[in-house]
């Protein structure tokens, strides 16, 4: 080779043996920046965990149950409400009395009746001498009270059976009278009781003002069932009376009071098979009942008075008013008072009570342990003295 090629050919081979040095790039300084006003760091996000179907049906029963007990606590204090709204009227209604004659409504301390004169409370209150002379004959209480008990029911034999003849004869209408006191309300509770076996009684106290309510409290007491809207006409105490087995005796008390208004749709009553009445009254009852409405009165076909009881039916009637109260026969009564009451009380079964009331009350005061042949003496009828 040529002497040029030469030299090239060792200039190369030197570069190829000798160590190459490798230069780093100067790096540039970084320029300063002006200084900033420092920033707060926001917090790291952090992914709130999904929570679960268990999780949420927790919440929804707690909530539930929180409510529940809201409500249960407010129907709580609803019911103490009325209860103690109901105790109270119950109170409140126990410082009345109800007369058994006239049935008007007494004050609490009242001994007379404000509108017929009745003694009401014949013993107000029991002291305690009162009380230990009851437990001489073992008595629990006043036997002579006014209150009407039909169980006790007394005397008027030959009256009771011939109304019994005709009920059960089903011919018509029967009417009781007498004067006041004389047992029509008591005759006419205990035939209610006597009866229900065989008849659908029904006792209505006296005539109401409207003749619709008579028939609401027929159907109330034949248990009917009916909608709230329906009122019952005539027509369906008929389908029941004619749909039982047993006929509807009617025991109408205080027929005195009758007027042309009640007479009228009580006649159409009357007029159905099934149903029949037993009116009791004050003696005027017939002449009234007879001028209101001749109709009415030609469908009655027994007249029945109940007058007095004899000495023997008074006997009877104290024996069981003692008896009912714990006591033994008729003491602390002689023979001799027994008949002495029944001169004072005229045999009116009310008068007989009354008297009997009267003379305890003055054995009381005296601490008699038997009561004689003077009893009643000073004795005067209470509706006299007022």
């Amino acid at each position: 080779p040529s002497a040029p090629a030469v030299e090239k050919q060792k200039t190369d081979n030197s570069s190829f043996f000798a160590p190459k040095i490798v230069r780093q790039p100067r790096k540039k300084a970084a320029a300063k920046k002006p200084a900033e006003e420092s920033k707060p760091t926001p917090p790291p996000f952090k992914p709130q965990p999904i929570p679960s179907a268990a999780s949420s049906t927790g919440e929804i029963v707690q909530q539930i149950f929180i409510w529940m007990s809201v409500v249960s606590v407010l129907a709580i204090i609803l019911l103490l409400r009325i209860l103690w709204t109901n105790i109270a009227s119950f109170f409140e209604s126990k410082k009345q009395q109800v007369c058994s004659e006239c049935h008007w409504i007494n004050p609490a301390g009242a001994e007379f009746c404000s509108k017929c004169g009745a003694r009401l409370k014949p013993w107000s209150s029991v002291s305690a001498s009162q009380k230990k002379w009851y437990g001489k004959f073992g008595w629990r209480r006043n036997p002579f009270t006014l209150d009407i008990m039909p169980n006790l029911f007394t005397g008027y034999q030959s009256q009771v059976e011939t109304v019994l003849e005709k009920i059960y004869q089903k011919s018509g209408h029967i009417m009781i009278t007498g004067n006041k006191g004389a047992g029509k309300t008591t005759l006419l509770k205990w035939l209610a009781d006597k009866l229900k076996d065989d008849f659908h009684t029904i006792y209505i106290p006296r005539p109401t003002d409207d003749f619709d309510d008579l028939l609401e409290y027929m159907a109330t007491s034949l248990k009917v069932k009916k909608t709230r809207d329906k009122k019952f006409s005539i027509y369906d105490i008929e389908a029941i009376a004619s749909s039982s087995n047993k006929n509807i005796l009617l025991l109408l008390d205080e027929a005195h009071e009758f007027t042309a208004e009640f007479e009228r749709p009580l006649r159409s009553l009357g007029d159905l098979n099934g149903v029949s009445f037993v009116l009791a009254g004050l003696p005027e009852t017939v002449e009234k009942i007879k001028n209101l409405s001749a109709p009415f009165y030609d469908r009655i076909v027994e007249k029945v008075v109940l007058e007095h009881l004899t000495a023997e039916e008074t006997r009877d009637l104290i024996k069981k008013r003692i008896e009912n109260v714990g006591g033994e026969e008729t003491k602390p009564f002689t023979h001799e008072a027994l008949l002495k009451i029944h001169d004072l009380g005229q045999g009116v079964p009310r008068k007989i009570l009354k008297v009997c009331d009267w003379i305890v009350t003055d054995a009381i005061r005296h601490d008699l342990d038997s009561i004689g042949e003077t009893a009643g003496a000073g004795y005067r009828d209470e509706g006299e003295k007022r």
